[in-house]
């Protein structure tokens, strides 16, 4: 979604507008939703893979601030997806949209205007087009009354014909009557099919798709193939350095046997190992993940974390969800465990934002102890089940208090993210006193 500072400094650009957004003085007339359909298919139409956006309330000839005048033809989110699901996209392929009012400031009124954002999302289904032709709109004069011509007939706009396939190059939309150039065809079934992206994009994205996923067991080795293309595979494999590696982490504390052992996970692309991971066999060797990320906020302020959009994620939750096919089995499983232990931010870009956050660094940097209970606790788990050789953890107590103070520092920060996103939230969807 489109925050406020990004919005400011797309405006910023106008009157330019090029292949992800477009500026419109006034909302589409009533009778002239047809352009603004057009609009929409050509900006959904585009090879890249960022949302668009039909920015109104800007004049397009001068880029002046002007803001929403004329509120009888605005649309809401709901208003726009009922039009969009009542046209005839082949497969009901359709596109999916948002509308969201922002409060921008005008220099020429030199007051804060309403800014409307029609939000384009990137679809990768792509080309949409439709499969019924879209009877052209009635022509209206200055006085709001359909014109004729000079026998009395009432004028249509052109019709939008089924079957072209339009898109937006730069600045500029497909004209109604024909489709886009053969290039930039090419370019658009190239991203349905995903054959724009490097082997990790790809990557991610097969990984998305767990039910096409299954696990088998080849030269003793444990792999989850692709099966709508098996040129994606993932093996586990033995780790030659396992006896090196901790046989007690922060992030298993939750589970009956907390001793982890190891192996690594390969992704691999035609039989050529792209990216490995170490990866822990946990709660007796019952589910497998990949390692999280450790992450430190002020003062040697540890805890364990992973990002929702990056590659190893994608790893674990396939694993998970073809382990334990059954959702309300994995409700109790392990890895819905170890999830309450750490962190898990949505992207890089939360995390960096909480590092900076003077309050979130503040509260982590008051020391905490925990009960002597739960140390005790924890450290009796921890000596139940080590192995005679395990010479690294003849301390438990001291690795227990240091687990439940990462646990500790985990949730803490899980609370400032929560508050964070339910700020972003509200700066997006304010109410209307609030923006007001």
């Amino acid at each position: 979604m489109l925050n406020q500072e990004s919005l400011e400094n797309i405006i910023k650009s106008a009157p330019d507008e090029n292949d992800r957004w477009d500026f419109k003085l006034q909302w589409y007339k009533t009778n002239d939703r047809n352009s603004m359909l057009l609009d929409i298919i050509n900006m959904v139409n585009t090879p890249h893979h960022y949302d668009c956006y039909i920015i109104i309330g800007i004049d397009d000839d001068t880029g002046e601030v002007i803001g929403i005048k004329d509120n009888k033809d605005r649309m809401t989110k709901q208003n726009l997806q009922d039009f969009l699901r009542s046209k005839p996209f082949a497969q009901n392929f359709y596109p999916l949209t948002d509308v969201t009012t922002y409060k921008v400031y005008s220099p020429k009124k030199q007051e804060k205007v309403e800014i409307d954002v029609i939000t384009i999302f990137d679809e990768n289904n792509v080309p949409l087009y439709l499969d019924k032709d879209i009877e052209g709109e009635y022509l209206l004069d200055d006085k709001g009354k359909v014109r004729r011509d000079n026998k009395g007939k009432k004028l249509k706009s052109p019709k939008i014909p089924q079957g072209l396939i339009y898109s937006r190059i730069n600045d500029s939309n497909t004209p109604r009557d024909r489709s886009t150039s053969d290039a930039q065809m090419e370019l658009l079934w190239k991203k349905r099919f995903r054959l724009d992206l490097n082997v990790f994009a790809q990557f991610k994205h097969y990984l998305k798709d767990v039910k096409n996923w299954f696990y088998t067991e080849t030269e003793n080795k444990p792999k989850y193939i692709y099966q709508l293309n098996p040129d994606f595979l993932i093996e586990e494999t033995a780790d030659d350095q396992e006896q090196f590696k901790a046989k007690f982490v922060s992030w298993a504390q939750s589970l009956m046997n907390v001793r982890v052992s190891c192996k690594n996970i390969q992704l691999k692309y035609r039989g050529i190992v792209i990216k490995e991971y170490i990866a822990r066999i946990m709660d007796g060797g019952r589910f497998i993940a990949c390692d999280p990320n450790t992450g430190n906020i002020g003062h040697d302020n540890f805890f364990d974390y992973y990002i929702e959009d990056s590659l190893k994620y994608f790893v674990n939750e396939m694993i998970d969800s073809v382990s334990f096919p059954n959702f309300d089995t994995r409700n109790w499983e392990g890895y819905s465990q170890i999830k309450t232990n750490l962190v898990i931010f949505k992207d890089k870009s939360e995390l960096e934002i909480l590092k900076s956050d003077e309050e979130l660094q503040s509260e982590l940097n008051k020391k905490y102890s925990p009960s002597n209970e739960d140390i005790s606790n924890l450290a009796r788990q921890i000596s139940n089940n080590k192995y005679y050789d395990d010479k690294l953890w003849n301390e438990p107590e001291i690795i227990a208090d240091q687990f439940l103070i990462e646990k500790h520092n985990a949730k803490v920060v899980n609370k400032f993210l929560y508050d964070y996103r339910f700020q972003v939230l509200k700066k997006l969807h304010p109410k209307k006193d609030e923006a007001e």
